[in-house]
């Protein structure tokens, strides 16, 4: 591990011991499991639109920098103040908004932007409050442009939980298509990455 993931691991996780109700994972997540979750972007056209939810300390955001085509704008929405810091000065180029993914609907119109293409999630739904989890599936619903994709990921874990399965099956009532990749075991802890379509 080189000095950058390293310090990212040590502050995500000291970030998490004093408020793990707003930094799910204990971990950044895996290069491996960022390749998967963010997918092909190349479909992608200028104008169109990339949003991430709760890039914390950058990891999935890092991967999308990789391969975000030119003209294609990215908002990355997240909760934790020192997070969004961080990610403003390691991604200069990239635009961040300091809130809660739940208020997705109005800080996209906030910041002038369509109706995104690709949304890309690295938040835990499965330990989020109901209403939380609720409010973010429905705005996602509204938000997400017509033939777009919603990605996020479960732990393996998790799958089985009763949150986790909640969030499925309101995801499952509100989108015609899904597929499930992996598990991807080289992360910590392995995932599962979802995707959901309209």
């Amino acid at each position: 591990m080189t000095d950058r993931p390293l310090r990212d691991a040590v502050h995500f996780f000291g970030r998490f011991l004093k408020s793990p109700g707003s930094v799910g994972a204990v971990l950044p997540s895996s290069r491996f499991l960022a390749r998967e979750l963010v997918g092909d972007l190349s479909s992608l056209r200028p104008g169109d639109a990339v949003v991430e939810y709760g890039p914390g300390t950058g990891a999935i955001t890092r991967r999308i920098a990789e391969v975000l085509p030119e003209g294609v704008r990215y908002l990355g929405i997240e909760l934790e103040q020192s997070f969004v810091r961080r990610l403003q000065q390691r991604f200069p180029k990239l635009g961040f908004h300091h809130g809660s993914v739940a208020d997705v609907e109005e800080i996209l119109a906030a910041e002038g932007l369509p109706r995104p293409s690709r949304i890309v999630s690295g938040l835990p739904f499965a330990s989020l409050p109901r209403a939380v989890q609720e409010a973010v599936v429905d705005g996602t619903a509204r938000t997400l442009a017509v033939g777009g994709e919603f990605r996020t990921f479960q732990y393996v874990h998790a799958w089985p939980l009763t949150t986790a399965k909640r969030f499925r099956a309101a995801m499952d009532a509100r989108f015609s298509r899904f597929t499930r990749h992996g598990p991807i075991v080289r992360n910590v802890p392995p995932a599962f990455v979802l995707v959901y379509g309209n």
